[in-house]
């Protein structure tokens, strides 16, 4: 351990929702070992506000302009120990010469190379946050047994559902339709023949950018009751609405981060990336999380993010998803 505790560190994650969302555990663990210690964070400004829902966070520094303007902002000598848990170039660029307190994640590049490529599994698979976790470890010098991620949601961000929607509170399945990318999304039509196939009522949630498809879903699916807050709801007043569902059915997407906070199932539907890159949902043993993936394809993974139109084109990954069990999953466990 260090000869005294830390009075100030910096963590720096510039995207993306889920990635930002899995150092909200690092925080949480730096505050748990040392109470009083300050806790800045350096992310994208389109990421700030999501941070607000880490309750141990102090100073928060945002990407607005240049790398080398952000430099000047930041004094680099207040910090006992700096996280970069984005380990990119520009994280290298900012930090310039901190030389002796700068703590780098591993990124296994290699690792997903041998993944994508050769469909080689790594024989240790160990999740994103507890790599996060051994940047802290080797400033401590200690291991490091990580505290349950907490997302705080905005008291005003608390919408009453039942006035919102007409539904209460645990009597409706959350559905994340979006994602990044093309390639983990579930396909429209196969979006509607799987939320009919639910029995409690379903609401949509997603980024502007989905709702072409939340119309689609809305116009298509005539034999249950559903709702949408597809472009209309802020990111916490999402998480809002999955903390209270009866169930979280979603992608591989920042919701499915954000829903492993809460004691909510998640229903995760997998399509290129599979949870052997480590970025399944972080939750103690998995507890309430049920995966669907297409096994025995040769091309799966074909990247670690994703792609905008299957390389292949058949998009089996997704096409061959058994709804049927999905939805008798969701229904049969009330979820």
């Amino acid at each position: 351990m260090p000869n005294s505790s830390p009075k100030r560190i910096l963590i720096i994650r510039f995207s993306s929702i889920g990635d930002i969302v899995l150092t909200f555990t690092v925080a949480s663990t730096i505050k748990s070992l040392y109470p009083h210690c300050t806790i800045d964070f350096v992310t994208k400004p389109q990421f700030k506000e999501l941070l607000n829902a880490c309750p141990d966070l102090d100073t928060i520094y945002t990407l607005t302009g240049t790398v080398a303007q952000l430099r000047k902002e930041i004094d680099f000598n207040q910090y006992d120990a700096i996280l970069d848990l984005h380990h990119n170039l520009r994280s290298r660029i900012l930090l310039g010469f901190q030389f002796g307190k700068v703590y780098r994640f591993p990124k296994n590049n290699i690792e997903k190379w041998l993944l994508t490529t050769f469909k080689t599994r790594p024989k240790i698979i160990r999740h994103v946050t507890e790599r996060y976790l051994e940047t802290l470890s080797a400033y401590t010098k200690a291991p490091i047994v990580g505290i349950a991620p907490a997302y705080r949601v905005p008291d005003a961000s608390k919408i009453d559902i039942k006035e919102t929607f007409q539904v209460e509170p645990s009597k409706y399945v959350a559905v994340a339709i979006g994602a990044q990318f093309a390639t983990k999304r579930m396909p429209t039509d196969l979006l509607v023949e799987l939320i009919q196939k639910i029995n409690l009522p379903v609401l949509l949630l997603g980024a502007k950018e989905d709702q072409l498809t939340a119309n689609e879903i809305l116009e298509q699916c005539t034999s249950n009751i559903i709702f949408s807050a597809v472009g209309t709801a802020t990111i916490h007043e999402s998480a809002w609405l999955v903390k209270n569902a009866k169930a979280l059915l979603t992608h591989d997407t920042g919701l499915m981060h954000i829903g492993a906070s809460f004691e909510v199932p998640l229903h995760v539907i997998w399509g290129n990336t599979t949870r052997d890159f480590g970025m399944y949902p972080y939750r103690v043993e998995q507890e309430q999380v049920f995966n669907y993936e297409v096994s025995g394809l040769s091309c799966r993974p074909c990247s670690k993010i994703g792609h905008q139109s299957c390389p292949k084109g058949h998009f089996s990954c997704m096409r061959q998803q058994d709804l049927v069990a999905i939805a008798h999953a969701i229904n049969e466990a009330k979820a």
